[in-house]
């Protein structure tokens, strides 16, 4: 058995999206297994995929959402062993080195316990916005995370052993759950951020996150409450742009994001990476 596995629900996935991601999964240049959790899709994805053996299919019979089949995956890792677990979404692709470096900054690095990496955020046509990421260490990512997650949740790459340490994903923070499972493994454990874009994000108006803009929003807000440090201005002010966020249209609040990614890209490092 390899020791990584990527995780990646799907729900009513279109064939040739869902082709693509796992395109981008096996031809890894270190092999990891995957783990498909189909969330009750109309069509089963096990009589869309021809069979693979480093492809696991795992079936919930209705649609529970993306959080209980984060987690019913995750209880399934946990089971047979695995060290290593990446996350993934339908619609994005990995660069092919992304579970080397990755694993490798993970193996040099025990004490870490999750690693992100940045992101190509691109549009429905394929065309570069901005890229997304956190660089400067624990600290930088603990200014971010008061304000929002500090990179695209599709590149955890963690323990299996943080389920045991710090709990499933949790279903109080729906569309939210990987921003609060960010924040709790920062607060009782270790993350990075590597500078390489081992991701391209697909930014799709259609998608979960853009249909679910405002539960999201109130989710984060929520976790946000939760983890609240009176002594800690940045605190107060990742309220305040979640109070404001909710208030601005969804296109301006786009515009607004690629601005200040491409103005933090200038002061960055990053290591880019073709994926495409």
């Amino acid at each position: 058995m390899r020791r990584t596995v990527f995780l990646l629900p799907v729900y009513n996935p279109p064939l040739d999206v869902l082709a693509r991601t796992i395109d981008s999964l096996v031809g890894q240049t270190e092999a990891a297994d995957i783990v498909i959790v189909d969330d009750g899709s109309l069509q089963s994805v096990g009589e869309m995929l021809a069979p693979r053996e480093d492809i696991v299919l795992l079936r919930l019979e209705r649609n529970r959402g993306v959080t209980a089949a984060l987690n019913h995956g995750l209880e399934y890792i946990v089971n047979q062993g695995y060290e290593y677990v990446a996350r993934m979404d339908c619609g994005d692709t990995s660069a092919p080195d992304r579970v080397a470096k990755q694993r490798a900054y993970m193996d040099a690095h025990p004490a870490t316990d999750l690693v992100g990496a940045f992101a190509e955020i691109v549009d429905e046509q394929g065309s570069h916005l901005f890229f997304e990421g956190t660089s400067g260490g624990s600290a930088a990512i603990g200014r971010k995370l008061y304000d929002n997650a500090a990179f695209k949740h599709p590149t955890f790459f963690f323990r299996a052993s943080c389920v045991e340490r710090f709990g499933f994903y949790s279903s109080e923070y729906p569309h939210a759950e990987d921003y609060e499972f960010m924040r709790r493994v920062f607060e009782k454990g270790e993350i990075d951020c590597l500078h390489d874009v081992l991701l391209v994000y697909e930014k799709n108006a259609d998608g979960i996150s853009s249909k679910n803009r405002r539960t999201q929003l109130r989710s984060r807000l929520r976790a946000q409450l939760r983890y609240f440090q009176l002594a800690k201005p940045a605190a107060y002010a990742g309220i305040v742009r979640s109070l404001v966020t909710l208030l601005v249209p969804a296109r301006i609040w786009t515009r607004l994001s690629r601005l200040y990614w491409d103005r933090q890209r200038k002061h960055m490092a990053i290591k880019t990476l073709s994926t495409r």
